[in-house]
């Protein structure tokens, strides 16, 4: 891997915080069981499964056009292997590379000839992992030549308007560039980029779509309208402008003009866009309602797989930009909930589509503009199991970061190890942790020698009464914080940091509530039942009765089991609350007609397909 990290270079606007190299970050516990079981299960598979994302692609030398997703796979691949110490998978991962390095053309275009811009941009993603992991600089080569082709083509054909809305890929790489090399044509690049690529800033600052974008234009207007304008019409452009995937996508370019431009307008931008979407769009999960147009805060409106993912990249992003630590606290929560509910529990199918009260899992034509199989998990839908492959091993690389004061920043706590040199030491940090069920962490410090840096530790906001203990000395910290730590630091120090997890209920839709523990969002799992069709496919549904209300003066209590967590509640059937076409109906605001009392066992929103996870009170 290499052995630094680049910080923005003037006149860049500069981060407290920069990503640490592929490799310096291997996942420990639950983590790596989760990534091995993404090794050996779909992510070995997926080439069968989908030959465009292997050796067959025309990314790779072959015929086969693959778009984003061998880019996604292959990005995936390279930061599992990583994580892992997986020598095989590297050498697999590094192949690829070699083979899209070689397929670039004398002008420094690469792909297929007729490969779009965003697959190009998403793969040259890939390709600054690959460079992080060895240091390649024939990857960088690579990269100036095509940064010179895109100068030229975009002066004489500039990007259209299905292109101006993908430029966050490009724009990422070309800053990552500018960084390592400091060639100031890539700012000339990045800078045409900006001008002509969406402007999601002012998108984000008068944000016109507040309400379901359904109930400006219904399913049926929209295809009408869609068949029968160009373009340019109003319907084409609300199929992006409102499309949560490119907006969740969008936060990435709008900190990427911040930090190109430094202004006020552009650093305020995503804070802005990411409060109000997920005002008039928050899930429960942490992501972004939208089906896939945006769809309000309804509990059974959908959650597409595709723009979690785009979400959690922008997130991460966001925590090496200006101001961008606010990212750090729905990223967690958006992982383990939106993320972890879109495979299966045996992580062996994805589902494109999920829904917060998901009480039907089935072939129903429930989401505007999707299919009818959109709630099933499969392996039918290769746009979403591709993105998915990248995304725990991105999230799991990006947990910790280097601090600008040459310390080390924590970002998450799953169980890792964190290996860098600081202050002329070889520093190697063991997180033991069973995070996110628990809230208690234990950091050993590993070193060469003796050596003074700070650990600077985010305090997430549910985290109130926080606490840091070493060598005796208890320091409290404040939630929504970043406790900074910086002392002498020894062979075998030991931090004890514990951050506590009370149950909370948070406000939702239509004064529902969801209940959150830490990171966790917690759901009812009704009695269900599952029937195999004659074609494979797996339903499952809810019986009859499913309702559950929670009562307001019944605390709610934890319990750590080795499995994890699960909280117990006290609640009554509510017999009116039933369906609605294919879905659940929406959470009754007053609940008139009680049924029984009853105990409720409430478990991580990601442990069953079928769940309520937004519940009325009475």
């Amino acid at each position: 891997m290499l052995t630094r990290t680049f910080f923005a270079r003037a006149p860049l606007a500069p981060g407290r915080f920069a990503p640490l190299p592929a490799g310096a970050v291997t996942a420990r516990g639950e983590m790596r069981d989760r990534l091995i079981a993404l090794r050996s299960g779909l992510l070995s598979r997926c080439e069968s499964l989908f030959p465009h994302t292997g050796s067959k692609s025309a990314w790779f030398g072959g015929e086969l056009a693959s778009g984003m997703d061998a880019a996604n796979v292959l990005e995936g691949a390279l930061l599992t292997s990583s994580l892992l110490g997986d020598e095989e998978l590297r050498r697999a991962s590094l192949r690829l590379c070699d083979a899209v390095l070689s397929g670039q053309r004398e002008d420094g275009s690469f792909g297929a000839e007729d490969e779009s811009f965003a697959a190009r941009g998403r793969m040259l993603r890939a390709l600054v992992a690959a460079y992080s992991m060895t240091g390649d600089k024939r990857m960088l080569t690579f990269m100036l030549r095509y940064m010179k082709f895109l100068k030229d083509a975009l002066e004489t054909a500039p990007l259209s308007a299905d292109e101006a809305m993908h430029v966050s890929d490009t724009m990422e790489a070309g800053v990552f560039l500018y960084n390592v090399t400091g060639q100031k044509a890539i700012l000339s690049v990045l800078s045409t980029l900006m001008a002509q690529g969406a402007d999601y800033t002012s998108l984000y600052s008068a944000f016109p779509y507040r309400t379901p974008v359904s109930r400006t234009l219904d399913d049926a207007e929209l295809r009408r309208a869609l068949a029968g304008e160009k373009e340019d019409g109003y319907a084409h452009h609300l199929l992006r402008t409102a499309d949560a995937a490119n907006l969740c996508e969008g936060l990435r370019a709008s900190a990427l003009c911040a930090v190109l431009t430094g202004s006020g307008k552009h650093l305020a931008a995503p804070e802005k866009g990411l409060a109000r979407m997920n005002k008039s769009h928050g899930a429960v999960c942490g992501g972004i309602t939208g089906d896939p147009l945006l769809a309000g805060a309804h509990p059974s409106r959908g959650v597409t797989a595709v723009s979690l993912c785009e979400l959690a990249a922008s997130l991460e992003l966001l925590l090496s930009c200006p101001a961008g630590e606010l990212a750090a606290d729905q990223l967690d929560a958006l992982m383990y909930n939106g993320v972890a509910a879109a495979f299966a529990p045996d992580l062996r199918s994805v589902q494109p589509i999920q829904q917060a009260n998901q009480v039907r899992v089935s072939l129903d034509a429930r989401f505007p503009l999707s299919g009818d199989t959109a709630n099933l998990f499969s392996l039918e839908d290769s746009k979403t199991l591709c993105a998915l492959l990248a995304a725990w091993p991105r999230f799991a690389a990006s947990q910790w970061l280097l601090s600008r004061d040459d310390g080390l920043y924590a970002a998450s706590y799953a169980p890792c190890q964190v290996r860098y040199r600081l202050a002329g030491a070889a520093v190697r940090l063991n997180v033991e942790s069973r995070y996110p069920a628990s809230g208690s962490v234990r950091i050993t410090v590993g070193l060469s020698q003796s050596a003074a840096f700070p650990l600077h530790l985010r305090i997430p906001s549910w985290a109130k009464g926080a606490t840091a203990a070493i060598e005796g000395e208890i320091i409290p910290a404040q939630a929504g914080t970043i406790l900074t730590i910086n002392r002498q630091w020894n062979d075998g120090d030991e931090l004890l940091l514990t951050l506590p997890m009370t149950v909370e209920l948070l406000p939702g839709f239509h004064q529902a509530v969801s209940v959150a523990r830490g990171p966790l969002r917690f759901a009812h799992v009704p009695a269900h039942d599952r029937t195999e069709g004659a074609d494979g496919r797996v339903s499952l549904s809810a019986r009859e009765g499913f309702g559950i209300a929670l009562c307001r003066d019944a605390g709610l209590s934890a319990e750590e089991t080795e499995d994890g967590v699960v909280l117990h509640a006290s609640g009554v059937t509510v017999p009116a609350w039933g369906m609605r076409g294919g879905s659940c109906d929406q959470p009754p605001i007053t609940v008139s007609e009680q049924g029984e009392r009853v105990d409720v066992t409430l478990v991580p929103y990601a442990a069953s397909p079928i769940r309520l996870s937004l519940f009325p009170l009475v």
